[in-house]
């Protein structure tokens, strides 16, 4: 079904980008000989005027062939229905079309997202003890609504401005009420991540040294897939060394955002819809950040552990969890507690939208505000979609670009959360292409 769906939002999406180049040809009266979506023999055609109409096989991509602008046909100046009997700037409008039209649809798409749902909002979900955030009196669900007097709908804009270690202006809403911060950046140390197998032993708060080495990213790096030792004053950890993450020293503040709330919102078996997840294994689950540990301690299992490091002292460690858990939930103002299959947990946490989102989205109050909203939300999107694209072209890893069955995925996923997802996704998908158009590259249109 995430095929089909695909398919009909690709269409769609080309459909809206041909359109572009076929009425601007129509307002310049050049002569449109065919347009077509997707590639290949044709399965159906409709013949106008003096356009053909074609639905092809290959549902790849579009075109609309233009009188003259076959480089293999002999081009008359004098043909004042050729593209080539145009002034040059009609012929850009023309070209421009397109991708234009496609930015156009997705700034239409977010006004009619935002008049519907409101736009996202970035909220605190945890405040690290002794951070800059707790100093600045920034508290966990405050809701931040502008950095450096810039509204933000992400917490990869915010990220990006704490990254470069200025003093940083928030504006929070807190309680109903607008709150003017200032945060100063800290450099924070390295951290590494660990996951083990096999494990014997126990942690303490400062590690000594990794089998007989510096705790350091070259020597943790080359310990992956070997048994090691994470050695201790008094005690050491053994295990296999599976999988390591590093995070380098970066300016923060000291928090971490909200993803979803611990309340359930689909009926996933044992779970019902309503219940409040509060514990597993006797750890508390009250944030994201929660949540995201329950789930590496599933995938870490039974005789597994993680243990997570600022530099060499130990901020988080427990061992992985076994076939089955112990779980306590809230349930119609009860406590309840349940032996939970750990497949049934690991179902819920990775089934999309199964949990609430851990902040509401807010609704602009009068149309002026829910249009300028919106544009500014896909002003904010443009850079980022720039950015990525041209990180293709520096084969940069991190350039966010995804192929066709990631994205099958994904609005496979959309489609189970809601219709807001699903247009979101298309408007991303629709601006993506409009940008990606710009370049001036002929095979790309």
């Amino acid at each position: 079904m995430s095929f089909i769906y695909f398919l009909l939002i690709l269409m769609g999406v080309i459909s809206i980008h041909e359109v572009g180049h076929y009425v601007f040809a129509k307002l310049f009266k050049v002569r449109v000989l065919e347009f077509a979506l997707g590639f290949g023999p044709k399965i159906y055609e409709k013949k106008g005027k003096e356009t053909s109409f074609r639905v092809n096989v290959f549902p790849i991509g579009g075109y609309v062939r233009l009188a003259g602008e076959d480089l293999s046909e002999a081009r008359d100046a004098a043909d004042e229905h050729s593209l080539y009997g145009k002034p040059a700037w009609q012929r850009l409008l023309i070209s421009l079309a397109g991708p234009l039209f496609s930015i156009a649809t997705g700034y239409l798409l977010f006004v009619i997202i935002v008049a519907a749902w409101g736009v996202p909002s970035v909220a605190v979900d945890l405040v690290q003890p002794n951070s800059p955030a707790q100093e600045a009196g920034l508290m966990a669900g405050d809701v931040i609504l502008e950095v450096n007097d810039r509204r933000v709908y992400d917490s990869y804009s915010i990220s990006d401005v704490i990254k470069k270690g200025k003093p940083v202006r928030l504006t929070v809403l807190r309680n109903g009420r607008k709150v003017s911060l200032t945060v100063i950046p800290r450099l924070f140390e390295e951290s590494h991540f660990l996951v083990m197998r096999d494990v014997t032993g126990d942690v303490e708060e400062e590690i000594q040294s990794i089998s007989g080495k510096p705790l350091t990213k070259e020597n943790i790096e080359s310990f992956v897939k070997q048994y090691v030792s994470l050695e201790f004053q008094s005690t050491t950890l053994k295990g296999l060394l599976s999988e390591y993450y590093y995070d380098g020293p970066r300016y923060a503040i000291g928090i971490y955002f909200t993803v979803v709330s611990n309340v359930i919102q689909r009926k996933i078996p044992p779970f019902e819809e309503g219940d409040i997840l509060l514990s597993v294994e006797g750890m508390e689950v009250k944030t994201s950040l929660d949540l995201s540990r329950v789930y590496q301690l599933i995938l870490a299992g039974e005789g597994g552990a993680i243990v997570e490091t600022d530099s060499t002292r130990v901020s988080w460690w427990r061992k992985g969890f076994g076939n089955s858990v112990n779980v306590e939930v809230l349930r119609n103002s009860r406590i309840m507690n349940m032996s939970v299959p750990t497949p049934a947990l690991k179902i819920l946490l990775e089934t999309a939208g199964a949990f609430k989102l851990g902040v509401q989205n807010i609704k602009p109050q009068t149309v002026f505000e829910t249009i300028a909203t919106s544009f500014d939300r896909c002003n904010s999107v443009l850079p980022l979609m720039w950015k990525s694209i041209l990180g293709i072209f520096r084969r940069d890893e991190e350039a966010g670009i995804v192929g066709p069955v990631c994205l099958i995925s994904l609005i496979g996923e959309a489609t189970k959360v809601g219709l807001e997802q699903v247009l979101t996704l298309i408007v991303f998908i629709t601006m993506s292409l409009g940008v990606f158009n710009l370049l001036p590259l002929p095979a790309l249109d």
